[in-house]
């Protein structure tokens, strides 16, 4: 068989989940998949993406800080890229590259697993931490299931801002806003949000909360997306008052299956899936990134 190449494009040095976990689904599936590591700068990535479309590629991952600038290099994007303006998954094909974001499938999984099951009493109001790939993954699923008020909040509100005007469009129906990451409006918005989804990454840090303990309200919705064995400080914090909480595990792992499924068109098993993970978050050199980023 001949072996077939994917890529992780995006920076950093540090190990990451999403490999090991993609090998073990190429093996279960008896395909030679060589994943190799690019670390392109912004503005190579149009010459880096063109090498896939080389027949030895299955496509590539995309991740930070190339998703936004990808959406705009591949010929054709999917209805949830298109969505989010950003791209994690590429395929090729023919002769040319779609881009596909499944970072939107693992948000829906994980809100699901946490929200009831009845979509008509899911709370209408949601705050949103960071403002990075998950967390632009995550205001497209929102704004795509009823809510009427979203807030946006990132330590460099620039970047909440550009998030927010990249979606404001199919935002209209709807209260979209970027806001300072300030305790006391941070603590304003907790009152009227019954869902948090922290995508800033504060979670993998074991004695950190992105938000201040005494101000959670009763009942909170939690999704962290910080890939933790042990539930984060927030998550602790929200379910002793009697929140759903849920870490990135189900939205990571939804994730990888269907990027897995628009590679081979099969499905990778999930109990295998969930095994590699579990595998890779005991090797205290991973590097414990948000879902999405």
């Amino acid at each position: 068989m001949v072996e077939q190449r994917l890529p992780i494009i995006g920076s950093g040095t540090d190990p990451a989940p999403i490999e090991p976990v993609l090998r073990a689904a190429f093996a279960v599936a008896g395909l030679d998949v060589a994943i190799e590591r690019w670390e392109p700068r912004p503005h190579q990535l149009g010459p880096t993406l063109a090498k896939v479309n080389g027949r030895s590629y299955l496509g590539a991952v995309i991740t930070s800080p190339h998703k936004e600038k990808a959406a705009a290099l591949v010929a054709s994007l999917s209805e949830d890229a298109r969505a989010c303006a950003a791209v994690n998954v590429v395929v090729r094909d023919g002769q040319r590259l779609r881009g596909h974001n499944t970072d939107i499938d693992g948000i829906r999984a994980g809100l699901e697993a946490i929200l009831p099951r009845v979509h008509g009493r899911w709370p209408r109001g949601a705050m949103v931490l960071g403002a990075g790939g998950g967390a632009r993954a995550a205001v497209t699923v929102l704004i795509g299931s009823g809510f009427q008020h979203v807030t946006v909040f990132n330590r460099h509100l620039h970047k909440a801002e550009a998030l927010v005007a990249d979606l404001a469009r199919a935002a209209r129906h709807m209260e979209l806003r970027a806001r300072p990451w300030h305790e006391t409006i941070l603590e304003a918005e907790l009152s009227r949000a019954g869902l948090v989804i922290d995508a800033s990454g504060l979670g993998s840090d074991a004695a950190a909360s992105a938000l201040p303990p005494d101000a959670l309200p009763d009942n909170l919705y939690v999704l962290d997306l910080a890939l933790q064995r042990e539930e984060t400080v927030l998550m602790r914090e929200a379910r002793e008052r009697g929140g759903a909480v849920a870490n990135g595990e189900t939205s990571f792992l939804t994730a990888q299956a269907a990027a897995f499924r628009l590679w081979t068109g099969a499905d990778a098993p999930a109990e295998l899936l969930r095994e590699a993970l579990a595998g890779a978050l005991a090797d205290p050199a991973l590097d414990r990134s948000v879902v999405g980023d």
